[in-house]
């Protein structure tokens, strides 16, 4: 997914899955974060963290928080990752360029109109 990602073993039964996903989204939502949790077949969990509105969506720059909590043997494999939103990293550099060149573009254009402004007076 991106710049950051961690696995750890939970000690404990995998009948806990549940109450443990429940409790990380309820922490999540607490803090003001959007947090989508999803049953995965084989009684394991996937959560999707995250914080941003739609402009940074729109624009690719939405970050996440992805955890996955999956049985192994009698214990809970624990899966977290930190990174852009999905797979977002190429639009994200496309958009900033394009929108930097706009940018350049209007004060470019600022400038001229500017020196126009300045010539009629004088």
């Amino acid at each position: 997914m991106g710049t950051f990602s961690t696995k750890k073993t939970l000690y404990g039964p995998q009948s806990l899955i549940p109450q443990i996903a429940e409790r990380i989204q309820e922490e999540f939502q607490n803090e003001g974060y959007t947090v989508k949790a999803e049953p995965l077949s084989g009684r394991g969990y996937d959560l999707s963290i995250t914080k941003g509105g739609m402009f940074k969506a729109v624009l690719g720059m939405k970050t996440a928080l992805k955890v996955t909590l999956l049985p192994q043997g009698a214990n809970i494999l624990f899966e977290a990752g930190v990174g852009i939103w999905g797979q977002q990293a190429i639009p994200t550099v496309i958009s900033m360029l394009f929108f930097g060149l706009f940018l350049l573009h209007k004060y470019g254009e600022l400038l001229s109109s500017r020196n126009l402004i300045t010539k009629r007076w004088r």
